[in-house]
Parts: structure tokens; sequence; C-alpha cells
């Protein structure tokens, strides 16, 4: 038994675009729309010319010229979302000042409750 081959399969109605390599198992017949001819590294939106038996693709600065990334825009709300977070981290933090200000204010409430009590021993 033979080993499987790779076969690099393509899209005629698309003119012949590459779609993905695939094995071809002993005893299989090849696809009419497949090669054996590997397709390089580094071509983009590469295609087969069947009379040439080769392929044929773009550089990668022509297919980003094609592709050109446009930056997302976040959504309404994801907007509103991002604000709202921004709100509870400041309420978050402004609760923390508060809990510390509460803190301090009972140790000088016990602190004057002492000094109060204590002068009114010793007034007796």
């Amino acid at each position: 038994m033979g080993e499987p081959q790779v076969i690099y399969l393509f899209d005629r109605s698309k003119h012949n675009l590459f779609m993905y390599p695939a094995l071809l198992e002993d005893g299989q017949a090849m696809p009419d729309n497949a090669t054996t001819v590997v397709c390089p590294n580094g071509l983009f939106d590469p295609c087969f010319d069947e009379a040439a038996q080769t392929w044929n693709g773009i550089s990668q600065e022509e297919w980003e010229a094609k592709h050109p990334q446009h930056p997302a825009e976040p959504t309404d709300q994801q907007k509103h979302d991002a604000q709202t977070q921004i709100q509870l981290a400041q309420l978050m933090q402004q609760n923390k000042e508060q809990a510390t200000l509460n803190a301090r204010l009972t140790i000088d409430i016990a602190t004057l409750k002492k000094q109060v009590a204590g002068d009114t021993k010793v007034a007796q």
C-alpha cells in the first residue's frame, strides 16, 4: 500500500482560488479541481493556473490594500457599559473613603466619650 498523497484543492467558480490541502489515499481518484503542485507559502489569494501548472497570487501589501483594516467602533451598548464601569469604580473608591472616614469618626467619638466620662468623675 502506498503513502497518502497531499493534494491541493481549488475552487473553479472563484478563478481557481485555493481552498485547502487534502490527503488522497492510495487508489482514490484525484478530483478534477485538485493538483499535486504544492501551493507555496507567502502567496495571498493563491489561484491555480491549470495551463501553466503553477500557483499565482498577490503580495501581502497588495492583499492589505484590497482588504483595509478598519478599527472597530464600539457600539452604543459597549460605550454605555464602559461608562457604567467607570461610575462603579468611582463609587467603590468613594465607599472606601467613606469607610475610612467612618472609622476615624468612631475612634474620635470613643475618645471624646472617655474624656467626658473622665471629666464627669473628676467633677464629682
